[in-house]
C-alpha cells in the first residue's frame, strides 16, 4: 500500500522586490509556481528560479528564467511535476527585481515526499 503525498502550497505577496526561498526539511516535488501581478511590467527584468543544491555551488543551477517586460507578463503559471524532485536541504531562490513596484503574489504548489 502506497502512503499518500502530501500537497502543499506556499503563499508569498509583495510590493517590493521578490526575493524568497523554498525550503522544506524534507524531500519535495516541485510541482507548479503561480505568478500575478496587478499590471504588466514595462522596465526589463528576469524572474529568476535557482537551485541552491545541499551537495554545493558546482550543482547549483538556474531552473526558470524569464524577463516577464517582453510580452508584458502579468500572470504566470509554471508547471513542473514528475522529474522536479528535490533533496531535504536544497533550496529554490526564487527572485525578481520588480523595477516598476508593481503588487505582487506568489504561491508555490510542493509535493511533500517520503525518504
Amino acid at each position: 500500500m502506497t502512503k499518500a503525498s502530501s500537497i502543499i502550497f506556499v503563499p508569498f505577496k509583495g510590493t517590493a522586490k521578490l526575493g524568497v526561498t523554498l525550503t522544506q526539511g524534507q524531500r519535495f516535488r516541485l510541482l507548479r509556481l503561480e505568478l500575478h501581478l496587478s499590471a504588466a511590467p514595462t522596465t526589463s527584468g528576469d524572474f529568476t528560479m535557482a537551485l541552491d543544491a545541499i551537495q554545493g555551488d558546482i550543482f547549483d543551477n538556474v531552473i526558470y528564467k524569464r524577463d516577464l517586460s517582453v510580452g508584458s507578463v502579468k500572470d504566470l503559471l509554471i508547471p513542473f511535476g514528475e522529474g522536479w524532485e528535490y533533496e531535504k536541504d536544497d533550496k529554490i531562490d526564487i527572485a525578481y527585481t520588480n523595477a516598476d513596484a508593481k503588487t505582487w503574489g506568489m504561491r508555490a504548489v510542493l509535493e511533500l515526499l517520503e525518504k
